[in-house]
Protein backbone atom coordinates (compact mmCIF):
# COMPACT_ATOMS: atom_id res chain seq x y z
CA UNK A 1 0.00 0.00 0.00
CA UNK A 2 2.96 2.11 -0.49
CA UNK A 3 2.44 3.79 -4.05
CA UNK A 4 3.43 8.06 -3.40
CA UNK A 5 0.73 8.80 -6.18
CA UNK A 6 -2.05 7.93 -3.64
CA UNK A 7 -4.23 10.74 -2.15
CA UNK A 8 -5.45 8.84 0.44
CA UNK A 9 -3.22 9.04 3.27
CA UNK A 10 -3.17 7.37 7.03
CA UNK A 11 -0.86 8.63 9.98
CA UNK A 12 0.28 6.62 12.33
CA UNK A 13 2.33 8.64 15.43
CA UNK A 14 3.90 7.73 18.46
CA UNK A 15 2.79 9.33 21.56
CA UNK A 16 3.36 7.01 24.72
CA UNK A 17 2.07 9.45 26.97
CA UNK A 18 -0.81 12.37 26.42
CA UNK A 19 1.44 15.27 27.65
CA UNK A 20 2.40 15.06 23.65
CA UNK A 21 -0.70 14.21 22.39
CA UNK A 22 -1.32 17.57 20.94
CA UNK A 23 2.31 17.78 19.36
CA UNK A 24 1.80 14.33 17.28
CA UNK A 25 -2.07 15.14 16.36
CA UNK A 26 -0.77 18.51 14.97
CA UNK A 27 1.77 16.63 13.04
CA UNK A 28 0.20 13.78 11.85
CA UNK A 29 -2.32 16.22 10.42
CA UNK A 30 0.58 17.92 8.01
CA UNK A 31 1.64 14.24 6.86
CA UNK A 32 -1.61 13.67 5.74
CA UNK A 33 -2.27 17.48 4.22
CA UNK A 34 -5.38 18.27 5.98
CA UNK A 35 -5.90 21.76 4.42
CA UNK A 36 -9.22 22.45 5.28
CA UNK A 37 -10.07 26.36 5.87
CA UNK A 38 -11.90 26.04 9.56
CA UNK A 39 -12.04 29.48 9.70
CA UNK A 40 -16.08 30.26 11.27
CA UNK A 41 -16.55 26.77 10.74
CA UNK A 42 -18.92 24.28 12.69
CA UNK A 43 -16.66 21.35 13.76
CA UNK A 44 -18.39 18.87 16.11
CA UNK A 45 -15.83 16.56 17.74
CA UNK A 46 -17.75 13.09 18.15
CA UNK A 47 -16.00 11.13 20.94
CA UNK A 48 -16.30 7.89 22.66
CA UNK A 49 -18.63 8.05 25.67
CA UNK A 50 -19.63 4.62 26.10
CA UNK A 51 -21.11 4.92 29.67
CA UNK A 52 -20.07 6.87 33.04
CA UNK A 53 -16.36 5.43 33.30
CA UNK A 54 -13.51 7.55 34.41
CA UNK A 55 -10.34 8.18 32.15
CA UNK A 56 -8.28 5.37 33.79
CA UNK A 57 -10.92 2.82 32.79
CA UNK A 58 -9.37 3.38 29.25
CA UNK A 59 -13.44 2.84 28.26
CA UNK A 60 -14.13 6.29 26.46
CA UNK A 61 -11.99 8.85 24.34
CA UNK A 62 -9.26 10.13 27.22
CA UNK A 63 -10.11 13.98 28.29
CA UNK A 64 -6.44 15.12 27.14
CA UNK A 65 -6.89 13.57 23.88
CA UNK A 66 -10.27 14.92 23.24
CA UNK A 67 -8.76 18.68 24.94
CA UNK A 68 -5.68 18.35 22.41
CA UNK A 69 -8.23 18.12 19.36
CA UNK A 70 -10.72 20.95 20.35
CA UNK A 71 -7.77 23.34 20.68
CA UNK A 72 -6.18 23.01 17.73
CA UNK A 73 -9.54 23.56 16.02
CA UNK A 74 -10.66 26.25 17.93
CA UNK A 75 -6.83 28.09 17.38
CA UNK A 76 -7.88 27.58 13.48
CA UNK A 77 -10.93 29.54 14.18
CA UNK A 78 -13.65 26.62 14.26
CA UNK A 79 -16.64 26.89 16.11
CA UNK A 80 -16.09 23.58 18.24
CA UNK A 81 -18.74 21.22 20.03
CA UNK A 82 -18.60 17.79 21.43
CA UNK A 83 -20.65 15.21 22.10
CA UNK A 84 -21.98 11.12 21.74
CA UNK A 85 -25.25 9.22 22.57
CA UNK A 86 -23.97 7.15 25.31
CA UNK A 87 -26.66 3.65 25.78
CA UNK A 88 -27.48 3.47 29.52
CA UNK A 89 -26.89 7.08 31.44
CA UNK A 90 -27.40 10.79 29.25
CA UNK A 91 -24.65 12.72 27.78
CA UNK A 92 -23.69 14.82 31.08
CA UNK A 93 -23.47 12.41 33.46
CA UNK A 94 -21.15 10.31 30.90
CA UNK A 95 -19.30 13.44 29.79
CA UNK A 96 -18.65 14.29 34.08
CA UNK A 97 -17.64 10.53 34.88
CA UNK A 98 -15.54 10.37 31.85
CA UNK A 99 -13.69 14.02 32.20
CA UNK A 100 -15.03 15.79 29.11
CA UNK A 101 -17.17 17.65 30.47
CA UNK A 102 -14.10 19.61 32.44
CA UNK A 103 -12.91 20.03 29.09
CA UNK A 104 -15.81 21.59 27.63
CA UNK A 105 -16.09 23.82 30.52
CA UNK A 106 -12.07 25.21 30.53
CA UNK A 107 -12.28 25.44 26.66
CA UNK A 108 -16.25 27.40 26.75
CA UNK A 109 -17.14 24.53 23.86
CA UNK A 110 -20.78 23.28 24.32
CA UNK A 111 -21.10 19.60 25.04
CA UNK A 112 -24.17 18.36 22.66
CA UNK A 113 -26.77 15.86 23.33
CA UNK A 114 -27.64 13.21 20.59
CA UNK A 115 -30.93 13.15 21.89
CA UNK A 116 -32.93 14.85 18.59
CA UNK A 117 -33.27 11.76 15.86
CA UNK A 118 -33.61 13.33 12.21
CA UNK A 119 -34.55 10.72 9.90
CA UNK A 120 -32.61 9.99 6.64
CA UNK A 121 -32.59 8.32 3.39
CA UNK A 122 -29.73 6.84 1.86
CA UNK A 123 -29.30 6.41 -2.01
CA UNK A 124 -27.03 3.51 -1.99
CA UNK A 125 -26.46 0.50 0.88
CA UNK A 126 -28.27 -2.45 2.28
CA UNK A 127 -29.57 -0.56 4.88
CA UNK A 128 -31.15 2.98 3.45
CA UNK A 129 -33.27 4.44 6.18
CA UNK A 130 -31.44 5.62 9.77
CA UNK A 131 -32.21 8.34 12.52
CA UNK A 132 -29.68 10.90 12.88
CA UNK A 133 -28.62 12.78 15.74
CA UNK A 134 -29.86 16.41 14.45
CA UNK A 135 -26.07 18.25 15.57
CA UNK A 136 -24.47 15.12 13.06
CA UNK A 137 -26.09 16.28 10.43
CA UNK A 138 -26.11 20.09 11.22
CA UNK A 139 -22.38 20.76 11.67
CA UNK A 140 -19.80 21.70 9.06
CA UNK A 141 -17.02 18.96 9.60
CA UNK A 142 -17.67 15.81 11.44
CA UNK A 143 -14.38 14.70 13.16
CA UNK A 144 -14.80 11.19 14.63
CA UNK A 145 -12.16 10.64 18.18
CA UNK A 146 -12.64 6.86 18.29
CA UNK A 147 -11.00 4.74 21.46
CA UNK A 148 -9.35 1.86 20.12
CA UNK A 149 -10.41 -0.99 21.86
CA UNK A 150 -11.91 -4.31 20.55
CA UNK A 151 -15.89 -5.40 20.58
CA UNK A 152 -17.49 -8.38 22.20
CA UNK A 153 -19.62 -8.01 18.56
CA UNK A 154 -17.97 -6.47 16.29
CA UNK A 155 -14.85 -7.80 17.27
CA UNK A 156 -12.68 -4.24 16.94
CA UNK A 157 -14.19 -0.91 17.43
CA UNK A 158 -11.81 1.64 15.98
CA UNK A 159 -13.51 4.88 13.64
CA UNK A 160 -16.52 3.11 11.71
CA UNK A 161 -18.18 1.12 14.80
CA UNK A 162 -17.82 5.22 16.96
CA UNK A 163 -20.08 6.34 14.04
CA UNK A 164 -22.87 4.06 15.98
CA UNK A 165 -23.14 6.48 18.24
CA UNK A 166 -24.18 9.36 15.88
CA UNK A 167 -27.66 7.15 16.31
CA UNK A 168 -29.25 8.34 18.93
CA UNK A 169 -29.39 6.35 22.15
CA UNK A 170 -32.80 4.34 22.21
CA UNK A 171 -32.57 4.07 18.24
CA UNK A 172 -29.87 2.46 18.80
CA UNK A 173 -31.31 -0.50 20.82
CA UNK A 174 -33.77 -1.02 17.90
CA UNK A 175 -30.53 -1.83 15.47
CA UNK A 176 -29.20 -4.11 17.62
CA UNK A 177 -32.85 -6.30 17.82
CA UNK A 178 -32.98 -5.64 13.74
CA UNK A 179 -29.65 -6.70 12.71
CA UNK A 180 -28.88 -9.97 14.91
CA UNK A 181 -25.78 -11.43 13.75
CA UNK A 182 -21.85 -10.15 13.17
CA UNK A 183 -21.81 -9.66 9.62
CA UNK A 184 -25.09 -7.89 8.81
CA UNK A 185 -24.59 -5.41 11.78
CA UNK A 186 -21.36 -4.47 10.70
CA UNK A 187 -22.99 -4.37 7.07
CA UNK A 188 -25.32 -1.70 8.61
CA UNK A 189 -22.36 0.18 10.13
CA UNK A 190 -20.32 0.46 6.72
CA UNK A 191 -23.66 1.80 5.55
CA UNK A 192 -23.84 4.26 8.25
CA UNK A 193 -20.07 5.21 8.31
CA UNK A 194 -20.49 5.74 4.12
CA UNK A 195 -23.43 7.98 5.30
CA UNK A 196 -21.84 10.13 7.59
CA UNK A 197 -18.25 10.51 5.63
CA UNK A 198 -16.62 12.09 8.52
CA UNK A 199 -14.31 14.74 7.64
CA UNK A 200 -11.86 13.43 9.64
CA UNK A 201 -10.61 10.48 12.36
CA UNK A 202 -8.03 10.54 15.07
CA UNK A 203 -8.17 7.42 17.06
CA UNK A 204 -6.98 7.39 20.64
CA UNK A 205 -4.71 4.43 20.81
CA UNK A 206 -2.44 6.05 23.46
CA UNK A 207 -4.61 3.55 25.72
CA UNK A 208 -6.83 1.12 24.96
CA UNK A 209 -8.32 -2.14 25.49
CA UNK A 210 -8.41 -5.51 24.31
CA UNK A 211 -9.71 -8.75 24.96
CA UNK A 212 -13.66 -8.66 25.99
CA UNK A 213 -13.72 -5.22 25.49
CA UNK A 214 -15.68 -2.56 24.79
CA UNK A 215 -15.89 -1.81 28.45
CA UNK A 216 -14.74 -5.00 30.78
CA UNK A 217 -11.23 -5.78 28.98
CA UNK A 218 -7.80 -6.23 29.49
CA UNK A 219 -6.61 -2.53 29.30
CA UNK A 220 -3.21 -2.15 27.24
CA UNK A 221 -1.10 1.47 26.12
CA UNK A 222 -0.09 0.82 22.79
CA UNK A 223 0.80 4.61 22.78
CA UNK A 224 -0.39 4.92 18.87
CA UNK A 225 -2.31 7.68 17.50
CA UNK A 226 -3.74 7.05 13.93
CA UNK A 227 -5.45 9.89 11.74
CA UNK A 228 -7.27 10.33 8.47
CA UNK A 229 -9.59 11.69 6.45
CA UNK A 230 -10.93 8.25 5.15
CA UNK A 231 -12.35 6.17 8.33
CA UNK A 232 -11.99 3.04 6.12
CA UNK A 233 -8.63 3.46 5.34
CA UNK A 234 -7.69 4.30 8.61
CA UNK A 235 -9.61 0.74 10.19
CA UNK A 236 -7.94 -0.89 7.87
CA UNK A 237 -4.07 0.49 8.37
CA UNK A 238 -4.64 -0.18 11.94
CA UNK A 239 -5.93 -3.37 12.33
CA UNK A 240 -2.56 -4.70 10.08
CA UNK A 241 -0.49 -2.59 12.87
CA UNK A 242 -1.99 -4.40 15.55
CA UNK A 243 -1.99 -7.90 13.55
CA UNK A 244 -5.50 -8.38 13.51
CA UNK A 245 -6.58 -10.38 10.66
CA UNK A 246 -9.47 -8.70 8.42
CA UNK A 247 -10.66 -12.00 7.01
CA UNK A 248 -12.07 -13.00 10.71
CA UNK A 249 -13.54 -9.58 11.34
CA UNK A 250 -16.74 -8.72 9.46
CA UNK A 251 -16.33 -5.08 9.41
CA UNK A 252 -12.90 -5.26 8.54
CA UNK A 253 -13.62 -7.99 5.64
CA UNK A 254 -16.06 -6.40 4.05
CA UNK A 255 -15.16 -3.12 3.98
CA UNK A 256 -12.44 -4.45 1.71
CA UNK A 257 -14.82 -6.42 -0.47
CA UNK A 258 -17.20 -3.52 -0.96
CA UNK A 259 -14.31 -1.13 -2.59
CA UNK A 260 -14.72 0.87 0.75
CA UNK A 261 -10.74 1.02 1.54
CA UNK A 262 -9.20 0.79 -2.19
CA UNK A 263 -5.45 2.20 -1.79
CA UNK A 264 -3.70 4.07 0.77
CA UNK A 265 -0.49 5.51 2.46
CA UNK A 266 0.70 4.51 5.90
CA UNK A 267 3.09 8.13 6.82
CA UNK A 268 4.68 8.93 10.05
CA UNK A 269 6.33 6.91 12.55
CA UNK A 270 7.90 3.72 13.05
CA UNK A 271 5.60 2.15 15.90
CA UNK A 272 5.29 -1.72 15.94
CA UNK A 273 2.88 -2.37 18.89
CA UNK A 274 1.73 -5.73 20.35
CA UNK A 275 -1.08 -8.12 18.92
CA UNK A 276 -4.18 -7.51 19.80
CA UNK A 277 -6.27 -10.06 21.77
CA UNK A 278 -9.87 -10.42 20.36
CA UNK A 279 -12.80 -11.21 22.34
CA UNK A 280 -13.75 -14.67 23.27
CA UNK A 281 -17.63 -14.73 21.45
CA UNK A 282 -17.11 -16.80 18.63
CA UNK A 283 -17.34 -15.83 14.82
CA UNK A 284 -18.26 -19.14 13.62
CA UNK A 285 -21.63 -18.71 14.50
CA UNK A 286 -22.25 -15.29 12.22
CA UNK A 287 -21.95 -18.01 9.09
CA UNK A 288 -23.01 -21.87 9.78
CA UNK A 289 -26.48 -23.18 9.66
CA UNK A 290 -28.74 -22.89 12.87
CA UNK A 291 -27.79 -25.76 14.60
CA UNK A 292 -23.84 -25.09 13.83
CA UNK A 293 -24.64 -21.64 15.63
CA UNK A 294 -26.27 -22.99 18.66
CA UNK A 295 -23.35 -25.06 19.39
CA UNK A 296 -20.80 -22.44 18.49
CA UNK A 297 -21.90 -19.05 19.47
CA UNK A 298 -21.07 -17.79 23.18
CA UNK A 299 -24.10 -16.51 24.69
CA UNK A 300 -24.03 -14.11 28.30
CA UNK A 301 -24.39 -15.13 31.65
CA UNK A 302 -24.87 -13.04 34.60
CA UNK A 303 -21.86 -13.88 37.13
CA UNK A 304 -24.10 -13.73 40.81
CA UNK A 305 -20.99 -13.18 42.54
CA UNK A 306 -20.21 -9.74 41.17
CA UNK A 307 -23.58 -8.50 39.88
CA UNK A 308 -24.46 -5.44 41.90
CA UNK A 309 -28.02 -5.96 40.61
CA UNK A 310 -27.89 -2.10 39.54
CA UNK A 311 -30.14 -3.55 35.94
CA UNK A 312 -28.17 -1.51 33.53
CA UNK A 313 -28.07 -4.72 31.46
CA UNK A 314 -31.55 -5.59 32.13
CA UNK A 315 -32.96 -1.79 31.23
CA UNK A 316 -30.27 -2.18 27.75
CA UNK A 317 -31.57 -5.47 26.79
CA UNK A 318 -33.18 -5.02 23.20
CA UNK A 319 -34.68 -8.54 23.25
CA UNK A 320 -35.97 -7.81 27.32
CA UNK A 321 -34.25 -11.05 27.87
CA UNK A 322 -33.06 -10.08 30.80
CA UNK A 323 -34.39 -10.33 34.69
CA UNK A 324 -31.96 -9.30 37.05
CA UNK A 325 -34.26 -9.93 40.02
CA UNK A 326 -33.84 -13.84 39.23
CA UNK A 327 -30.40 -13.58 38.04
CA UNK A 328 -31.74 -15.17 34.59
CA UNK A 329 -31.41 -14.57 30.56
CA UNK A 330 -33.73 -16.06 28.79
CA UNK A 331 -32.24 -17.83 25.89
CA UNK A 332 -35.24 -18.17 24.17
CA UNK A 333 -35.34 -14.46 23.23
CA UNK A 334 -31.98 -13.77 23.77
CA UNK A 335 -30.26 -12.60 20.29
CA UNK A 336 -26.59 -12.64 21.45
CA UNK A 337 -25.62 -8.96 20.66
CA UNK A 338 -24.13 -9.02 23.94
CA UNK A 339 -25.23 -5.38 24.83
CA UNK A 340 -25.67 -7.01 28.43
CA UNK A 341 -21.59 -7.16 28.34
CA UNK A 342 -20.43 -3.88 26.41
CA UNK A 343 -22.89 -1.93 29.39
CA UNK A 344 -22.16 -4.30 32.91
CA UNK A 345 -20.16 -1.21 34.99
CA UNK A 346 -19.15 -4.48 37.30
CA UNK A 347 -17.98 -7.02 34.56
CA UNK A 348 -20.39 -8.76 35.65
CA UNK A 349 -21.62 -10.82 32.29
CA UNK A 350 -19.45 -13.81 31.40
CA UNK A 351 -19.61 -15.88 27.72
CA UNK A 352 -21.07 -19.35 27.95
CA UNK A 353 -21.62 -22.12 24.77
CA UNK A 354 -24.86 -22.93 24.79
CA UNK A 355 -27.64 -25.04 22.82
CA UNK A 356 -31.18 -23.06 23.13
CA UNK A 357 -34.15 -23.56 21.45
Amino acid sequence: MENENLTKRVAVLSSPEYARCRKKISEGLDLIEFNETLQGKKVLLKVNLLSARSPENCVTTNPAFVRAVAEIFLERGAKVSIGDSPASVSTAVAAHASGIASVCEDLGVPLVDFNDPVPVVLEHGTYRSFEIARPVLETDLLVNLPKLKTHSLTQVTFGVKNLFGCVPGVKKQGWHFRVRNMKEFSVMLLDLAGYLKPSLTIIDGVEGMDGNGPSNGRIIRPGIIGISEDVFALDDAIAELFGVINSKVPILRLAREKGLVGNYKVVGDEVEPKKLSLPETNLIGVYGASLLRRLVTKFPKIDRKKCVSCRVCERACPAGAIDISRFNIDYGKCIACYVCHELCPEDAIVFRRRIHR
